[in-house]
């Protein structure tokens, strides 16, 4: 038996031409799509500030440690100092110490000494002592310099009275000899 389809055939109409089909673009899609742009602009953007300010950190932390090495040093050099000056303050103690504890020629000697006017030449040759008379002599090499002697003598106030015995002019210096009254009874030794 033979069977003949008189209906169209289904078959044609089933291959039928495409036609274009726009896509449907969904909202939600666009504002996910803007959401992760946002999202990734808003990152990168976070990306380069927190980069830069690990810089500036970087920097600030470098210099921070060089300025932390140098003040490490000064307090090195700092505590030398004060060593320094612990070591040299005792030393100043105890020559105070001696100093105050000076008597007799020691004494006498200094105020000598201090006494010697310090633009001039002068050098003395003869200190002696005898109870409280001392004579002092030398040479100077201008003869003004002997009343500049003799008044810085009698400022110190160690001695009562300073006399001049003898002056003598020389060819290149003066000879002088002074007597000098001592205020205190000083020990000879």
């Amino acid at each position: 038996m033979i069977k003949v389809n008189l209906l169209r055939d289904q078959t044609a109409r089933a291959r039928k031409p495409a036609l274009a089909v726009e896509p449907e673009v969904s909202r939600t899609g666009l504002l996910l799509v803007a959401l992760f742009g946002v999202l990734a602009l808003g990152i990168g953007a976070s990306w380069y500030y927190l980069n830069g300010q690990i810089t500036v950190l970087k920097d600030r932390q470098t210099k921070l440690r060089a300025e932390s090495e140098r003040l490490r040093g000064l307090k090195k050099e700092m505590e030398a100092f004060e060593k320094l000056k612990k070591l040299r303050q005792s030393k100043i103690d105890v020559i105070e110490k001696l100093k105050e504890s000076q008597t007799g020629p020691v004494l006498l000697l200094n105020h000598v000494i201090q006494s010697i006017p310090r633009d001039s030449a002068l050098w003395l040759t003869v200190l002696e002592q005898k109870g409280d008379r001392i004579s002092v002599g030398g040479y100077a090499l201008r003869g003004e310099a002997i009343p500049d002697f003799m008044t810085n003598l009698s400022v110190t106030g160690f001695f009562s009275s300073v006399d001049l015995e003898l002056l003598e002019e020389e060819k290149d210096a003066a000879r002088f000899s002074l007597v000098c009254m001592s205020k205190r009874k000083v020990a000879a030794e």
